[in-house]
């Protein structure tokens, strides 16, 4: 049993004759205290006095014979434990390094599929197992490594044939290296199409905030008075100011279409894409600065209105009055008139000016192509025909006053 050359063809094989090969140890120890035993009890045979049964110098060469047999066991024992635990150490090796093979190939298989998503959230999930799959492999490249360690060892001891374990560590080691080197490819695919995604995702974000942006600077809502128009103007403003604000990220999308990877970035949808972003923030930018002209001009046009209601107001009093006013015969009397129309010729260099300032904005809104032109330049026209009509009544009751005067000049001379 001891010296039988059968070390296993296999660790299971090698763990169930180290099995046996444990219960021989332990019988071989049961046999040494058994044949201690007898040994001391047949020397004192050799030591005995007087009558001697036997040979003294036999019994010792007996027992020294069966001493030394039970040592070459025990030595052929220890010798055969070393070899299994040999064998057992050369087909772990094996073992581990099939386990790591096998571990390769499932991961090659995995990697194979080269699938990199079809969307940022798919392309995340990916991302994430992906690491998963890094921390197993650091995992399994020190378990390699150690396993490496133990075949250099095995090979120390030249204990077996050296040429199926270099060449199986030469197979993983060329395996490990290409399985290394198909992960970094895949995680370089993984960060290109996290890239794109991330890069497609930002830019049909920009793309709905511009859709939106162009609903509300293309309202035909321009106020129905001076207080909407000048609200809907406040809002509008901060709207072409966010416009604004989106001009870099707009002028940005070449520069990160350029460093996506080449398969994405030549490709025609993605190159339109960026076109048509560029295209509808020129739209927009061009619409937002003709809505603020339009309300620019319909605020203009509500204080038109507003300020030719307020010259109207004037004038309609002032026309009353001068209707009403009766030009005295008495010089006290004609005096005080007197001082009155001084005061109104004051007031109407004042709203004359006030006059002038509505026409000159009728004027611009005109040029302008204002939609409202005509309603503009009907009020204009109303408001200049009522002014001249107070400036005749002015002039009328003006004449009346200075022909009183020169009468009682003159009467006042004689």
């Amino acid at each position: 049993l001891l010296v039988s050359k059968d070390l296993g063809k296999h660790l299971l094989e090698v763990e169930d004759l180290l099995q046996k090969h444990g219960l021989l140890e332990a019988d071989i120890s049961a046999q040494t205290e058994r044949v201690q035993a007898l040994n001391a009890a047949a020397l004192k045979f050799s030591e005995l006095e007087g009558y001697q049964p036997c040979d003294p110098q036999i019994i010792c060469n007996r027992v020294s014979h069966v001493q030394t047999c039970l040592e070459e066991l025990e030595e052929l024992a220890a010798k055969r434990r070393k070899e299994l635990e040999d064998s057992r150490q050369l087909w772990t090796f094996f073992q581990e390094m099939e386990e790591a093979e096998a571990w390769i190939r499932e991961k090659e298989k995995i990697l194979a599929a080269k699938s990199c998503g079809r969307d940022l959230s798919s392309v995340v999930t990916l991302t994430n197992k992906h690491k998963t799959m890094l921390g197993e492999l650091g995992n399994r490249r020190a378990l390699l490594h150690q396993t490496m360690k133990k075949g250099e060892k095995i090979l120390a001891k030249k204990s077996f044939s050296s040429v199926g374990i270099q060449e199986k560590m030469r197979e993983v080691c060329l395996r490990w290296k290409k399985l290394e080197e198909v992960t970094g490819l895949h995680q370089q695919r993984l960060e290109d199409a996290m890239n794109f995604f991330q890069f497609s995702a930002e830019t049909d974000d920009l793309v709905a905030w511009l859709q939106d942006a162009y609903r509300i600077v293309s309202s035909d809502d321009f106020g129905h008075d001076d207080y909407s128009s000048q609200a809907l103007l406040r809002k509008h403003r901060a709207v072409v100011d966010e416009v604004e604000k989106h001009r870099g990220a707009v002028a940005s999308l070449r520069r990160q279409l350029a460093l996506l990877a080449p398969g994405h970035r030549q490709g025609v949808d993605v190159q339109i894409r960026v076109v048509e972003v560029e295209q509808l923030y020129g739209e927009v930018v061009e619409v937002a600065v003709l809505r603020t002209q339009w309300l620019q001009d319909a605020l203009a046009v509500y204080r038109m209105f507003s300020e030719v209601h307020a010259c109207e107001v004037w004038l309609d009093e002032k026309e009353q009055w001068l209707q009403k006013m009766d030009v005295p015969e008495e010089l006290d009397e004609v005096e005080v008139v007197q001082h009155r129309f001084e005061s109104l010729d004051q007031e109407m260099n004042s709203v004359m000016g006030r006059i002038l300032d509505v026409n000159q904005v009728v004027q611009q809104l005109v040029e302008g192509g204002h939609p409202s032109s005509d309603e503009v330049r009907s009020c204009q026209d109303h408001l200049n025909s009522r002014w001249n009509r107070v400036v005749e009544l002015v002039e009328d009751k003006k004449s009346q006053l200075s022909s009183v005067l020169k009468i009682q000049n003159f009467l006042l001379e004689c």
